[in-house]
């Protein structure tokens, strides 16, 4: 499973699932794009999953064909420690996410 963490997301949340498995989007050499442009280039790099805090991405953008799920974190803030007690929420998500859908974790 290839999973890319959106550049809103702390670094360190790479280290919830197993190595190799999860990329940031700077790592993936995608900083700085537009979401319209990321959400293509993920289709083209055949990623399984996207996971981002962006609450606002699923209105702006569509995903009703991308080839990859759609984790969308609903937290306080960004910091990693408010990420950490959804880190199983989040991996169970990861898991069952299917390509073109979005699921929520709060």
């Amino acid at each position: 499973m290839k999973i890319v963490i959106d550049e809103c997301l702390p670094k360190r949340v790479t280290q919830f699932f197993e190595k190799g498995s999860a990329y940031t989007v700077p790592q993936m050499g995608l900083s700085g794009f537009k979401d319209t442009e990321l959400l293509e280039e993920l289709d083209k790099r055949e990623i399984n999953v996207f996971v981002t805090i962006d609450g606002n991405i699923e209105y702006q953008q569509q995903f009703i064909n991308r080839k990859f799920g759609t984790v969308v974190i609903i937290s306080v803030s960004n910091r990693f420690n408010d990420l950490l007690h959804l880190k199983d929420k989040i991996l169970k998500a990861v898991d069952t996410v299917s390509k073109g859908k979005i699921e929520h974790v709060s």
